[in-house]
């Protein structure tokens, strides 16, 4: 019964924000022969799905590169797109949104210049799944992703976030779009409990807990992303962007990026380092698989030119007709890490 999600007509990634350094982009020590550092400022949501910025602050290799990384906690890329664009962020790591589409069509100053965590389409082993409710499973009412037809979904962000669209690479397959389901904006924590209890028919969950409903008998997963499908990435800061910092910062992250490849994200150096960044310990985090990166963390433009007609066509972008990547995607950046 489970399935990977089919992407649309973009196929791979959505998920991308990250920004860059503005007025204390060129900032250095006043001592005398003191190496120069420059300040950069990066807003984060604080999760393992950027772990190549945490392990490159943590392995040294901003120091090393000559960038004093300030990371600061946001809770969403929505908010904290403001800030790159009026250069009091440097760098935004996040997970796209229609909000971040809609931002960039009044022209703010941002971007898209890496992709981060990406699905390895494991149905059996996945950051995230779409979970239905076992008891409608059971007893007959939800036996295929077809019987998801207007019932209650689960998705953080609601109709304009990340889990929309991963939803939509789902009921597409079955001839289905967002519009054909009513989604109800809901954290992850509260996912399992509200299929518990009825109130949600099923869910776009992220691990843990999307583990822990499908473990404890409360969910089913019926479909995962498939492999190359990304929610995250980095934006620039236009400001930011324009300085030589900007590839520093880059290399810097894709460098951390290559020591992801593959079960080396699982060693004990990384582990320790991703669990320490996001609050977790090490037990916690190798209970739940982790997403991959791609060496050079490039922007899928494919991707998000599906997560924008997704969102335009369910109404969470008002505009009319899409924009050009050309004025939001820059991949210089990774084009030029080796």
């Amino acid at each position: 019964m489970k399935k990977h999600l089919k992407v649309l007509a973009a196929t791979v990634l959505a998920g991308l924000t990250l920004s860059a350094c503005g007025a204390d982009s060129g900032s250095s020590s006043s001592d005398e022969g003191a190496t120069e550092t420059a300040t950069v400022k990066v807003g984060i949501v604080q999760l393992p799905i950027f772990a190549p910025i945490y392990v490159a602050e943590a392995k040294g290799y901003f120091d090393e590169a000559g960038l004093d990384v300030q990371l600061e906690t946001v809770k969403s890329g929505q908010d904290a797109v403001p800030l790159a664009s009026s250069g009091k962020l440097d760098v935004v790591a996040a997970g796209f949104s229609a909000g971040m589409f809609s931002a960039i069509a009044t022209g703010l100053d941002i971007k898209v210049v890496a992709s981060m965590g990406v699905s390895d389409g494991d149905t059996e082993k996945s950051p995230t799944d779409l979970v239905v409710s076992k008891a409608k499973v059971d007893s007959g009412d939800i036996t295929s992703i077809a019987d998801l037809k207007g019932k209650k979904i689960g998705a953080a962000g609601g109709a304009g976030g990340t889990g929309a669209f991963l939803l939509s690479l789902a009921l597409e397959e079955e001839g289905l779009t967002i519009n054909d389901v009513e989604i109800v904006n809901l954290g992850n924590p509260d996912m399992p409990t509200a299929l518990a209890n009825g109130s949600l028919d099923a869910g776009l969950i992220s691990a843990p807990f999307s583990t822990m409903a499908i473990e404890d008998g409360t969910g089913v997963s019926m479909a995962v992303p498939p492999a190359g499908t990304s929610g995250t990435g980095m934006l620039y800061g236009g400001q930011f962007a324009d300085t030589e910092n900007a590839q520093k910062f880059f290399d810097a992250v894709a460098r951390a990026a290559k020591d992801l490849q593959g079960e080396d994200r699982y060693s004990d150096e990384n582990l320790k380092i991703i669990a320490e960044a996001t609050g977790q310990t090490v037990e916690e985090l190798t209970s739940v698989p982790l997403y991959t990166w791609m060496p050079n963390l490039e922007p899928l433009p494919e991707q998000l030119e599906g997560m924008e007609a997704v969102w335009m066509e369910s109404g969470a972008i008002e505009y009319e007709e899409a924009i050009k990547q050309d004025t939001y995607i820059d991949s210089s950046f990774s084009e030029k890490t080796s």
